[in-house]
């Protein structure tokens, strides 16, 4: 039960990340919001499938994070479970 109440809990945040980037006139003043999208990659499945959506859509927001955002894009890529290359 406490993993469904965390994976939950991940994905509640990962929304709220999005959510605060959507609303925000400048993007680069939420490198927190994003450095928590990007941590989500080593998430559960689900934290992973919504950070493989989020990650390149706010990229470009955020060149001093780039290496970090790639990495952890490739490595969702890569998640046999995620089903991204088949």
């Amino acid at each position: 039960m406490t993993d469904v109440t965390e994976d939950a809990n991940d994905i509640d945040k990962l929304y709220e990340y999005g959510e605060r980037l959507n609303e925000s006139k400048d993007k680069s003043q939420n490198v927190e919001d994003y450095e928590g999208i990007i941590g989500a990659a080593k998430g559960s499945i689900k934290a992973k499938q919504l950070a493989a959506q989020l990650i390149p859509r706010f990229f470009k927001h955020f060149p001093s994070l780039a290496s970090q955002a790639v990495e952890a894009h490739f490595d969702l890529c890569e998640e046999d479970e995620l089903g991204v290359i088949e």
